[in-house]
């Protein structure tokens, strides 16, 4: 069995590929990626691979993976591995095409590819329309915003997420701000990324998210890189790199 893993996390990336070949042993693991970006590449580059199976997280470093699924239009067994609420990906397990929701289960995976050997050969072209129109679906469903805790010497303080303006980390510390403050966070910027919904926030480059109603405009920068106004100054520029501009323009605008 010849596999691709898409997971921009190290330790779950680690954590999945030991348990496959533990319960698969045959398995061959062709390629380890990492983004929207990487996985486009490499399918294109290889398009006459052997393939027989993808495990896949939904949202990585730089969009969602349904992007890469929907742009080369692959037409492959897909196992999802994600974070998202149980309840949200019912209406997909009912298609042929299993999730793994994080933490992992060994269990869970061992039913996972059981399932795959059993319906692998019945896996047609109207499973993955199917898959295509619920994808869209999920795409366009805004998921409830996450309220966050700040702690101050003996407060708690919740933040939710609609009020936060911007998050950015700086000397190892990741603060929120919003139109009355600035909070120091207990999260790392990974971490709270994979919480807030992608309609609403968008991972501008390492050191900030940065939410769209707060975006002022954007200017083109040397090199093909865009600098984003917000209506809240940040502490320093926030550069959009040339390789997340066309995302960046598509998520202000809503695509």
């Amino acid at each position: 069995m010849n596999i691709i893993l898409i997971e921009d996390e190290g330790i779950a990336l680690r954590k999945l590929r030991k348990m496959i070949l533990e319960i698969a042993p045959e398995t061959v693991v062709l390629a380890e990626l990492e983004s929207v970006l990487d996985a486009n590449n490499w399918f294109i580059q290889n398009m006459n691979a052997s393939i027989d199976l993808i495990f896949s997280d939904i949202q990585l470093s730089d969009g969602l993976s349904f992007e890469i699924f929907e742009t080369l239009k692959i037409q492959l067994p897909i196992i999802f591995t994600t974070a998202y609420n149980e309840y949200a990906l019912r209406a997909f397990k009912l298609n042929g095409v299993d999730y793994l929701l994080k933490p992992l289960q060994r269990d869970e995976l061992v039913k996972a590819l059981n399932k795959f050997k059993q319906t692998k050969h019945s896996y047609s072209n109207d499973q993955l329309m199917q898959l295509q129109q619920l994808i869209q679906q999920f795409k366009h469903t805004v998921r409830t915003s996450p309220t966050f805790i700040s702690y101050i010497k003996e407060q708690m303080i919740p933040i939710q997420a609609e009020s936060v303006a911007y998050f950015y980390t700086i000397n190892q510390l990741v603060y929120a701000v919003t139109e009355q403050r600035e909070l120091i966070m207990n999260e790392k910027l990974e971490e709270i990324e994979k919480q807030l919904p992608c309609e609403l926030f968008f991972r501008a480059n390492r050191q900030f998210i940065i939410q769209k109603k707060y975006v002022k405009n954007a200017e083109f920068y040397f090199n093909n890189r865009l600098i984003v106004h917000l209506t809240l100054p940040p502490p320093e520029k926030i550069v959009i790199s040339r390789e997340k501009a066309t995302s960046f323009k598509e998520w202000l605008i809503g695509k």
